[in-house]
């Protein structure tokens, strides 16, 4: 993990972009925008 830190967290961030992309993430903000009593910032 230090490695990864120190060298500018390339495979992390690239884990996470994949993760923000995954249908399973797209659905549940797309469902949550319906939701009025769901606070998106919390």
């Amino acid at each position: 993990w230090m490695d990864e830190y120190h060298g500018g967290l390339k495979k992390y961030n690239e884990y996470k972009k994949q993760d923000s992309e995954h249908l399973l993430e797209t659905t549940g903000k797309e469902l949550r925008k319906l939701m009025s009593w769901v606070d998106e910032e919390a």
